[in-house]
């Protein structure tokens, strides 16, 4: 996979991600990695503040890692069985300086990480990251230069009390008014602000440059399956309707009061303080977060009564347009992504496209034939990063292996079905699941015992076998530790960390699972107490190259015993893999098996 005209060489057809041999094919690895968010000068880490001052003037180059680091951890990766890298990137990084300003030494270390990823044989997808849209609304990904063109005073949001910084609960953000404005204005402006008519297009357009000048520089490798439009995209307040602007919410377990609504964080940030009966005031200097005033109170969304409260002036504004229920995704985030694929497929034209929507909605109705297209979106155990601790009351009364694997298949079965009947059918990749290593109070860390982590890995991975899903899992940091976890938010979800030892519960996601297969899985099976691997295939129509199982030495230390019900197999101990074969017509039954076992 050093690079060639040939490209990647794969297409998709009834659900599968199918390879140049025509193999089914399973996309299993590790998003790369958590502290991307970040710049690394000066120092981004969360727990350091962010800046005002000098935006323009950071690097991101050694993120994910320094090249002088890399291979270690790319090398780790590998070893683990892993062969697909979602790697992050984030438009400030790429256009931090200025509009049309790309940095080019950035874009230059972001192809060397893609070239030297692919002479590990590890497949990669560009994930242009973003949470709460930047840095400085308590999460990453747009440049500071995007506010001024929503007429917005970032040095004010922390003194309107407009966002959260260095929190835990980062996504409550997604409720407070320059988030939810600058998502509003990138996916609908022209629609709901008229006033900042043209801030749609100009967003978009600098945005997709941003990420069209990265393709510019790795379509040539032939291990870059393609680029995820945008990562958890917001929804600001389009498709809100009046209870969900004047509800507060929140998914993080935490004390204190209730959650302020939409609408009252969007009249605090005009300066208007926002008083509850029970005391609490929000914004009690009355700081006004816009450089000439609030567009949307102009435009008629909000006013304030006459006690003085904030009262909706348009309930239906953000929910229905001509009578017409808004469809969020149908309505803006798609013609977005085809706006995205339009420019990206003119640099790299089999680009695949990662497409997810809000993490908010369940459904993406999606009704294109694009062929080169899979469905991304994201799945948490939100028990479990909600509250950082298991609890039988929360899992139907048990936390084994079997168990959890009978929750979570109920919820990812719902978002499957969601797809066959709102998206066609598309391959799915869950591009995000994982599990938080500090929960129970960072008990692990204490006692060295991660078995806790391995269960609830198993369950998540025994799941997407069972439901032949695809996956990469959050994440990979290099310089995770103990004290600030992943270096955003609180956050420590890394399988990887220095202090112990290097990758934590590695049994639980390093598994035997096929990567490609010569006829379409119909079952497979990994019993984590006894290492036995099954696998059947349906053998009525076969592919050119063989079957490849990953066979990872933690679960198989003194190799593997094969059984197959039709044609051959051996192990290649030098790859870690099983290799397959059947041969027609030698093959007369329906379906053929491989049972693997401990040697």
């Amino acid at each position: 996979m050093t690079g060639s005209a040939t490209g990647h060489g794969f297409t998709t057809d009834r659900g599968w991600l199918i390879d140049r041999l025509g193999r089914p094919t399973l996309l299993r690895g590790v998003n790369l990695g958590g502290a991307t968010k970040v710049p690394v000068t000066p120092p981004g880490a969360t727990h350091l503040g962010v800046s005002f001052d000098g935006w323009a003037e950071v690097s991101f180059v050694g993120r994910p890692a320094p090249l002088d680091d890399l291979d270690a951890h790319l090398d780790r990766i590998a070893g683990w069985g892993m062969n697909c890298l979602r790697l992050l990137t984030t438009w400030e990084a790429i256009e931090h300086a200025g509009p049309g300003e790309y940095d080019d030494a950035y874009l230059d270390y972001y192809a060397e990480v893609v070239r030297r990823a692919g002479a590990r044989g590890l497949w990669v997808f560009v994930d242009p990251h973003q949470d709460v849209w930047s840095r400085w609304t308590g999460g990453d990904g747009a440049p500071f230069w995007c506010f001024e063109l929503a007429g917005l005073v970032p040095e004010r949001f922390v003194a309107a009390e407009a966002v959260a910084l260095d929190t835990q609960d980062w996504p409550e953000n997604y409720q407070r008014a320059p988030v939810a404005t600058m998502w509003t204005l990138f996916y609908g402006g022209d629609t709901f602000c008229p006033e900042l008519s043209g801030v749609q297009q100009e967003l978009q357009d600098r945005y997709i440059g941003a990420v069209a000048a990265l393709a510019e520089r790795v379509a040539h490798l032939d291990n870059v399956l393609g680029y995820d439009p945008l990562n958890e995209p917001g929804n600001g307040y389009i498709g809100r309707s009046a209870r969900s602007m004047t509800t507060g919410w929140r998914i993080f377990e935490q004390d204190g009061p209730a959650p302020w609504s939409p609408l009252e964080y969007l009249a605090a940030a005009a300066g208007v303080p926002v008083r509850r009966d029970g005391g609490e005031v929000l914004n009690p200097d009355g700081v006004s977060v816009w450089r000439d005033g609030c567009p949307w109170q102009r435009a008629g969304v909000w006013d304030v009564d006459d006690g003085g409260r904030p009262a909706l002036a348009d309930p239906v504004r953000f929910a229905e347009r001509d009578g017409v229920r808004i469809d969020s995704f149908a309505d803006f985030h798609a013609p977005f992504i085809r706006r995205f694929r339009e420019r990206l497929r003119a640099v790299h034209p089999d680009c695949l496209l990662f497409i997810e929507g809000s993490p908010w909605d369940r459904d993406m109705p999606w009704d294109d034939p694009d062929p080169l297209v899979v469905n991304a979106r994201h799945w948490y155990d939100i028990v479990a990063l909600g509250t950082r601790k298991v609890s039988r009351g929360e899992y139907r009364g048990t936390t084994d292996v079997a168990g959890l694997t009978e929750v979570y298949v109920d919820e990812l079965r719902a978002l499957q079905r969601s797809n066959e009947e709102k998206s066609g059918g598309l391959p799915m990749l869950i591009g995000e699941f994982g599990v938080p290593y500090e929960m129970n109070g960072g008990e692990a860390y204490r006692t060295g015992d991660f078995a806790l982590h391995e269960r609830l890995l198993h369950a998540m991975y025994g799941t997407l076998d069972q439901l032949a899903m695809s996956g990469t899992q959050w994440n990979y940091t290099p310089d995770n530790d103990h004290a600030h976890g992943d270096q955003w938010n609180h956050e420590d979800l890394s399988v990887f960390c220095a202090e112990d030892g290097g990758g934590r519960a590695v049994a639980g996601f390093s598994r035997p699972y096929p990567r490609h297969s010569q006829g379409r899985p119909v079952r497979m099976q990994f019993e984590p107490g006894s290492a036995r691997f099954e696998l059947v295939l349906d053998a009525s129509s076969l592919a050119a190259g063989p079957t490849e199982v990953v066979v990872p030495a933690v679960h198989y230390p003194d190799g593997v015993q094969i059984e197959v019900s039709a044609g051959s197999a051996h192990h290649d101990a030098e790859t870690g893999i099983v290799l397959w074969t059947l041969e027609s017509p030698a093959v007369t039954t329906a379906t053929a098996r491989l049972v693997l076992q401990p040697a």
